[in-house]
């Protein structure tokens, strides 16, 4: 953690500055300041730390965290009494990456200063584009289409790896083979202390040209994967593959956010109907809150009827973002795929979604000239 530039606020009558700073590292450097949040959280923003520790002192109500908005996304760690979930939802949508308590042990502060130490040699390193899902809602399809666009991928010659970080109920596997996992998440967490780009490569379940990380078959298991667990899993999948794919699931915690924290792109993925645009907006407050910019957001319309209910312009202005893709709805494909096992560009080519998948696909990678098949009435993309 050397060269670690930490800014430190303690609120008005707290006491505790020359133990808190007792507990630092050596060799971080630190700034402090005295004051509360709203007087002081632009002054840190200014000054560019790479993490705000902020005492909050008694003044631990959700209000209390709004002015860390102003923050620009430096990672901030509270102290505070609070665990209930409005006060840590508070904090997740202002930015917070943990809540330590009011006298936090050195170890407990040097873990969590570790963790966002970590988290930056990771975005220094990191070579490989990494692509996360998220579903606003269950049911969503996110897992569907972030299995389906790996494999798209793959297909072109790009080196793409799926990551299933869906630690309760992972089955991304299951979307495009009926093999069994070679490891899981859960095996390379207890093996942690071995963990290279070898034993990582060796882990993986392949499938066509696609390399998969399964998730763990028991959610008991989930338990033991900690965020540094997969701060190394990702860091390692991005030095060898060109793609990272994430379907990182619907839970926000220390765990899912490292995968987030890391996307070069966000694809919240939600369905139109009333319940998945509420919580899609939610989603989205959340990451604006976390110092998601909006270049990294994409949010992704899936089963969508031209002529529904609801527009996708109306969509957009619940959103207040533009849905940056549209996925349309093939039943009947999508089902035979997911029951089959088999990915559906390989089981239904012709299918809209298929179709929607190679558009999608052409993002990141070109088809080569000598795989272009252009027939006479065909339109440049698919609508």
């Amino acid at each position: 953690m050397t060269g670690l530039r930490i800014a430190v606020i303690i609120a008005p009558g707290a006491r505790q500055m020359e133990s808190l700073l007792a507990l630092l590292p050596v060799g971080v450097q630190v700034g402090t300041y005295h004051g509360t949040l709203a007087s002081q959280a632009a002054h840190a923003a200014l000054s560019a730390p790479d993490v705000l520790v902020a005492d909050l002192g008694d003044g631990s109500a959700p209000d209390a965290l709004l002015p860390l908005h102003a923050c620009g996304g430096v990672p901030v760690l509270v102290l505070s009494t609070r665990r209930d979930a409005d006060f840590l939802l508070a904090a997740m949508r202002a930015g917070v990456r943990e809540v330590l308590p009011p006298s936090p042990d050195g170890q407990q502060l040097r873990a969590a200063l570790e963790r966002v130490a970590g988290m930056r040699r990771v975005q220094r390193n990191a070579q490989g584009k990494l692509l996360a899902f998220v579903s606003c809602k269950g049911g969503s399809g996110a897992t569907f289409l972030a299995a389906n666009l790996a494999y798209a991928l793959a297909m072109e010659g790009s080196r793409t790896a799926l990551l299933d970080f869906n630690l309760q109920f992972g089955d991304a596997l299951l979307f495009l083979s009926d093999r069994a996992p070679v490891r899981t998440l859960a095996d390379l967490a207890r093996a942690h202390e071995r963990l290279d780009a070898t034993f990582l490569a060796a882990s993986m379940t392949e499938v066509g040209p696609l390399s998969v990380l399964a998730a763990a078959q028991d959610p008991a298991q989930a338990a033991d994967i900690l965020p540094a667990h997969l701060a190394s899993v990702l860091a390692l999948a991005q030095s060898r593959y060109d793609h990272v794919v994430v379907d990182v699931g619907r839970s926000l915690d220390a765990r899912s956010l490292r995968a987030l924290d890391q996307a070069d792109v966000i694809y919240p993925v939600l369905q139109i109907t009333l319940p998945f645009i509420r919580d899609g907006r939610r989603l989205l407050d959340v990451f604006s809150g976390l110092g998601y910019g909006a270049e990294r957001i994409s949010p992704v319309v899936n089963r969508h009827e031209r002529r529904g209910d609801i527009s996708i312009g109306e969509v957009e202005q619940t959103l207040g973002m533009a849905v940056a893709r549209t996925i349309p709805n093939h039943y009947a494909a999508a089902a035979a795929s997911v029951n089959q096992g088999v990915p559906i560009i390989r089981l239904a080519g012709r299918s809209p979604v298929s179709r929607a998948l190679r558009e999608w696909r052409s993002e990141f990678v070109e088809a080569p000239v000598a795989r272009r098949r252009w027939m006479p009435g065909w339109k440049l993309g698919f609508g």
